[in-house]
């Protein structure tokens, strides 16, 4: 996978995909698989925003069997499936246990009818799966068995625990970076660090897109029949729907220095809802294992813009680390267990759908801006979940397909696996960093740290190690002793949690 502006600015495709993450990475796969002529840029590097800061949960659906949604929630244990047989190196199934408590919908039988219902509907959960990637049944677990998944259980206030089974992404970058090898070795053009500036249009008609080559090659104008936005928060200005700012949830979750269970495990925090406006209280928390640490999350605030001022990161760091102390007594945590921090934007409902205007959307918004005098070939979506980024983009690929009168094969992407390498590590550390750059599109230092490899997990590298690995990239790349220390600071700069004092040289 090599970037190649040339080719990118060359002939007219059928469509270009404006955005790298998860939802922008899926609609090009699909429509590269398809046999459509795809062209994808992204303004940062793929899968580097909320893509990639995520819990890693990928959730079946079970908290919609509480609201009645059962077509929301086979949905999601289709989709879930579907991630586990596609990209198998990188999906695995994950235990998920909630405590049970008192005589209400918490209750041991309550629980138990609702693990039952939920292996009714998902009784073709592990078609076609590998014996070691099924899902088992659900089942009450006693609180000896819950304190031996996890010892700082809240064994005093519950009955004992409900575990399933749900899915776990190893790598969520590796995921999205998957589906764009996969989308490039099916013919899709693809570029990292291009930023569109603004959309093509003529008569009526989309024509493509103005774009700017961040690396220094300038201005480019990418030409193609239909234009998909899928560009997270930054979606309705560069649609030309809405130039104003949307409302957005900023989301947070951090990574703490040692493994603290053996199963997600998902407990009430208890925030009531005035400190917490998205949610409206008490909502459930997960920490969830990952190798040799665990992440933990979600904690919410509105979102004043597309910055993220230092003191929201503090602030919601502590106050996450807080409702997790005190929903379970015997966790102790601080701020020097903090590895990192996560955070992404999600989009609020915002009176677009039913509900609370400032609580999280729960539907993908897909438009289709040809309509009512708009331009014929525009088209947008903001999604709300990774687990269904799939299906969502089939949704968008099939509007583009029908609009455009492209006699195109059906979506194959439910049965496709992905090109699923988990890691871009070599035999030695110099080949592994070789490969991010030559096959995998690495063009930045943080690429290869953060996204292309594992050599930032289980703990950030020293700024020593950091330094040995940007010569190597300097020698590949061309660049200059500024820039190889310019590429030093930044990622070490991404590697320290809010607040940390930096390294000495850093």
């Amino acid at each position: 996978m090599q970037r190649d502006l040339t080719r990118l600015a060359d002939g007219v495709h059928d469509v270009v995909v404006v955005g790298g993450g998860i939802h922008g990475a899926c609609i090009a796969w699909d429509a590269a698989l398809r046999g459509l002529r795809v062209a994808l840029i992204e303004r940062d590097d793929f899968g580097a925003a909320t893509s990639a800061n995520s819990l890693r949960i990928v959730h079946g659906g079970l908290r919609y069997l509480a609201r009645g949604d059962l077509a929301r929630m086979r949905e999601s244990i289709r989709e879930r499936s579907t991630l586990l047989r596609i990209a198998p190196t990188l999906v695995e199934p994950l235990p998920v246990v909630v405590p049970t408590a008192g005589a209400g919908p918490r209750s041991r039988p309550a629980m138990a009818a609702a693990l039952a219902l939920t292996d009714l509907l998902s009784l073709d959960r592990n078609r076609d799966l590998a014996p070691d990637h099924q899902l088992p049944r659900g089942r009450l677990l006693s609180s000896a068995e819950c304190l031996r998944l996890f010892p700082a259980f809240p064994a005093a206030h519950a009955t004992g625990g409900a575990l399933w089974y749900d899915a776990r992404v190893r790598q969520p970058e590796r995921l999205t970076l998957a589906f764009v090898r996969s989308a490039a070795d099916r013919g899709a053009v693809v570029a990292n660090y291009c930023r569109m500036e603004r959309l093509l249009h003529d008569g009526g008609a989309v024509r493509g897109v103005a774009a700017t080559d961040l690396l220094g090659g300038g201005p480019l104008e990418i030409r193609a029949r239909a234009v998909v936005v899928a560009a997270g928060p930054w979606t309705p200005p560069l649609a030309e729907a809405d130039p104003r700012a949307l409302p957005h949830a900023f989301a947070l979750n951090v990574e703490v220095d040692r493994r603290l269970a053996e199963a997600a495990i998902g407990v009430r925090a208890p925030t009531g809802a005035a400190a917490d406006p998205i949610v409206g209280g008490h909502r459930f928390i997960f920490l969830v294992p990952q190798g040799e640490t665990t992440l933990l999350g979600t904690w919410y605030a509105p979102s004043e813009g597309p910055d993220t001022p230092l003191a929201l990161l503090q602030g919601g760091t502590e106050a996450l680390l807080a409702e997790f102390r005190a929903a379970c007594p015997g966790l102790e945590l601080a701020g020097a267990d903090v590895l990192a921090c996560q955070w992404g934007r999600l989009p609020l409902k915002a009176g677009r759908e039913p509900g609370r205007a400032t609580a999280l959307a729960d539907r993908p918004r897909v438009i289709d801006h040809g309509g009512a005098g708009g331009v014929r070939g525009m088209f947008s979506v903001e999604g709300v979940k990774y687990t269904t980024a799939r299906r969502v983009a089939e949704d968008v690929v099939n509007r583009v397909v029908v609009r455009l009168g492209i006699a195109a094969g059906r979506c194959g992407t439910a049965e496709t696996p992905v090109d699923a390498r988990r890691d871009s590590g070599g035999r030695t550390l110099e080949a592994g960093v070789r490969r991010a750059i030559r096959e995998e599109m690495a063009v930045r230092l943080s690429d290869v740290i953060l996204r292309r490899t594992s050599l930032s997990r289980p703990s950030a590298p020293t700024r020593g190690v950091v330094a040995g690995i940007a010569r190597i990239a300097a020698a590949e790349l061309g660049w200059t002793p500024d820039r190889q220390e310019a590429e030093i600071d930044d990622v070490m700069r991404q590697l320290r949690p809010p607040g940390q004092v930096p390294e000495s040289g850093a």
